[in-house]
């Protein structure tokens, strides 16, 4: 992962302020000086060591990797921050393009504006070593521009594909929002479909539990685009409302209204 402009300049800010603060401690007091400069040497340089030399290892895998399928099983802060962008551990269940699904653990500095896109149940594009499988880096690469708006594709669909994918999608939703009839659903399942349109805001495929006033529950499947902020609330257990055809019940939208 690349630390964004402004993270890269408060570190270049924050390790001046340490030279500066280790020098002012030395010329004070020379012995104590230079045994907390060596102490806070050796502490952060380890620790920011081990993060950049991950973070260089990753963005060649990138690279090189093996492209593959990746939910998040757990998500847990390591309580390291780099110029307040978080450290965070994942564990993955990845599906790879060929053999049984497997869990695998890793780290990543995100930003925090991410968080709502890495929670339990999301799934991710990842890139996989083909000489050692349990060495994984999350992949946000892409640059595909999709009607309404840039986005990125790893669904391995081309950029006609998903183009199309989207707009068929898109035309069936607002057919059934015109006419539709409003009801409650509870999502019991969340699937990203590998495209990102107008930034990071993810097309997705839900299942649904349906529960209409005035007609028996049903279990249905709705597609579409939701804002990046609101991932957090299209997880399985959440509720939210949708449309449906009343006579049809195979066919439902997600109501953003």
């Amino acid at each position: 992962m690349r630390l964004p402009l402004g993270a890269k300049i408060g570190l270049v800010i924050g390790l001046i302020g340490a030279a500066i603060g280790m020098v002012a401690a030395i010329m004070a007091d020379p012995v104590f000086g230079i045994i907390m400069s060596v102490i806070l040497i050796a502490v952060f340089g380890g620790t920011f060591g081990t993060i950049f030399g991950r973070m260089a290892s990753q963005n060649r895998l990138l690279k090189t990797g093996v492209s593959a399928r990746a939910v998040i099983k757990e998500l847990r802060d390591t309580g390291v921050t780099v110029n307040n962008a978080p450290q965070i551990k994942l564990l993955l269940e990845v599906t790879p393009p060929t053999g049984a699904p497997y869990l695998v653990q890793t780290k990543m500095l995100i930003s925090r504006l991410e968080t709502p896109s890495f929670q339990p149940g999301v799934e991710l594009a990842v890139k996989i070593d083909p000489n050692n499988k349990n060495k994984v880096a999350i992949d946000r690469s892409g640059g595909a521009s999709f009607s309404g708006g840039a986005g990125s594709n790893a669904s391995g669909m081309s950029e006609q594909e998903a183009q199309a994918m989207l707009q068929k999608v898109n035309d069936e939703n607002n057919r059934i929002m015109a006419y539709g009839q409003s009801s409650k659903a509870i999502i019991t399942n969340y699937k990203w479909l590998g495209v990102y349109v107008n930034g990071q805001n993810p097309f997705v495929a839900l299942d649904l539990e349906v529960l209409p006033d005035s007609d028996k529950p049903f279990k249905a499947g709705a597609k579409g685009v939701i804002k990046e902020t609101s991932v957090p609330k299209y997880q399985p257990g959440k509720e939210i409302w949708v449309k449906y055809d009343s006579e049809d019940h195979s066919k439902v939208t997600i109501d953003h209204s």
